[in-house]
């Protein structure tokens, strides 16, 4: 990608994960290859495992210059104010890994199919696309793990909750559903 004309502004660094521990830990690195895209010593964005086009992606995304800086964002709205946005985007939220059609952990997998069980009205946001939003919702939410559902801005909890809730009979009731369209 480096000698590539498009992306003459970007420049890549290659880190050997088992040679500089300290960086591993301190990034988060949990998968082998982790690519992280930097701007002004700051993780923009991360990309864990090998995907080629998420990385062709999301490397166009920060590259653009009709996308808004990330610096800029920053500025214009508190991490607390976006996130309070995104638990609040719809009545029935969830943060996971990956994306309903495409679960990148097996957590995420199971919560997915319990909400499509009951045929749930829901949006997702994938964690794994913006590091701010994956730490920041922990401290936010007081909950350290991934996925958690959220109705109508209350957190809700992660899997073991929704699992929990699912086998006393409570889930269904509080879900809000996918509108039939029998019923138009």
């Amino acid at each position: 990608m480096s000698k590539l004309e498009q992306y003459k502004e970007v420049k890549f660094a290659k880190i050997e994960a088992e040679n500089v521990p300290e960086v591993s830990l301190k990034s988060g690195i949990a998968a082998v290859p982790t690519v992280l895209l930097l701007r002004n010593s700051n993780v923009i964005s991360r990309v864990d495992g090998v995907n080629i086009s998420a990385l062709t992606e999301k490397i166009k995304h920060h590259l653009n210059e009709d996308a808004p800086l990330l610096n800029t964002t920053k500025a214009k709205e508190s991490l607390d104010d976006r996130l309070k946005k995104l638990v609040n985007q719809a009545s029935c939220m969830l943060f996971m890994k990956g994306n309903p059609a495409n679960p990148r952990c097996g957590f995420s997998r199971t919560i997915v199919s319990i909400l499509d069980s009951y045929k749930t009205d829901y949006k997702s946001f994938d964690i794994l696309q913006d590091n701010d939003v994956r730490e920041g919702l922990k401290k936010f939410s007081n909950w350290p793990t991934y996925p958690q559902l959220y109705l109508n801005g209350d957190l809700i909890g992660g899997l073991d909750i929704v699992k929990e809730m699912n086998e006393l009979g409570e889930l269904e009731t509080i879900l809000p559903k996918k509108e039939s369209l029998d019923a138009k």
